[in-house]
């Protein structure tokens, strides 16, 4: 008995070392490898797979009160994953706390481009569950081309009530719209200052038929450094600015509440380097190319533009990345990017 109970005591250290190693294992390695566990690709993979390197602020206010301090630190996943509703930063116009709450199977993205005027794809369109448009793009007299219904329109601040008399001439009750005005923080002020959103919570106020909805600084900050980190241009340029395009605003969107995005009349942008492409007018409800330009002729002039323009080319260069990982497919024309 004695000679056990000596033994016993001679292991004791050890034991005791053992659970104390495993103890100090669990609290500094257990939770680190947590950190580092692959995580599946979000709607946005491109932009997941870089969430380390994006810059998006936690300390951004919900609402557009005024000119914003500037972005807080580093958070390391996609704006949609901060909360349980994907669309968390499109918030109602009148409200400035509901969010837009939408999710879609099968999302037909109708584009601006002459090119949806080569297909006659109308009737396919409006198969779609979610019809979405963009400014002030109209369907009275393109019914064969564009279709007839639209469930959500995307609306510069610049062009918004445009939009917004498109929308109310194809509203019914079986197909409430809903318009998303994307503006900067100056246009969208909610103080008295902002006329973009002053104008928007009158229409707002006055209509029964459209739900009017706006984005976020926190959100229009998100959507602007993604545009950065995917192409690695920089939108602030000596004395002046780059400018993101409604387009790129929309796509965003769309990767947010649609399980497949159907993009119709948008080329690609190997498009304006092929010789033997067909020319498009850079919008389809123009007259004629004539009088309004083609499409490539626009995108080009915007390239030689050193600030206050677009970068056409360089946002459908990551469209084409992001359909790689999220089921976008494009037709009139359709392009299929290489794996």
């Amino acid at each position: 008995m004695m000679s056990s109970c000596s033994n016993y005591k001679d292991k004791t250290p050890i034991l005791i070392g053992l659970v104390v190693g495993f103890t100090l294992f669990n609290f500094v390695y257990f939770p680190a490898y947590l950190y580092v566990v692959e995580v599946k690709p979000q709607p946005l993979c491109h932009a997941a797979r870089r969430s380390r390197e994006t810059e998006v602020p936690t300390n951004m206010p919900n609402t557009t009160a005024g000119p914003t301090e500037s972005p807080g630190p580093v958070h390391p996943v996609p704006f949609h994953t901060w909360s349980s509703n994907p669309l968390n930063g499109y918030v109602n116009v009148l409200t400035l706390k509901e969010d837009l709450r939408l999710r879609c199977s099968v999302c037909a993205l109708v584009s601006t481009s002459g090119h949806v005027l080569n297909c006659a794809a109308g009737a396919e369109i409006d198969q779609a569950e979610c019809v979405i448009r963009m400014n002030h793009s109209p369907v009275n007299g393109f019914e064969k081309h564009v279709g007839t219904r639209t469930t959500v329109r995307v609306a510069t601040h610049t062009s918004f009530n445009d939009a917004t008399n498109e929308i109310t001439q194809i509203i019914s009750q079986a197909n409430r719209s809903k318009l998303v005005v994307w503006g900067p923080d100056d246009t969208m002020r909610i103080d008295g200052k902002g006329q973009t959103y002053n104008n928007l919570f009158k229409l707002a106020k006055d209509s029964k038929d459209v739900e009017f909805y706006m984005l976020t600084s926190r959100r229009m900050f998100y959507t602007d450094r993604l545009f950065e980190n995917e192409t690695g241009i920089q939108r602030h340029v000596k004395n002046g600015m780059l400018w993101l395009s409604t387009g790129w605003f929309t796509m965003v969107l769309a990767t947010e509440m649609c399980d497949h995005i159907k993009v119709y009349g948008m080329s690609s942008a190997e498009n304006c380097r092929d010789p033997t492409a067909r020319q498009a007018a850079y919008h389809y409800f123009n007259d004629t190319i004539k009088h309004a330009g083609t499409e490539c002729e626009e995108y080009y002039g915007m390239e030689k533009k050193a600030k206050d323009a677009h970068r056409f080319f360089a946002e459908k260069k990551v469209f084409k990345t992001w359909s790689k990982y999220h089921k976008i497919t494009f037709h009139c024309p359709s392009w299929i990017p290489k794996t």
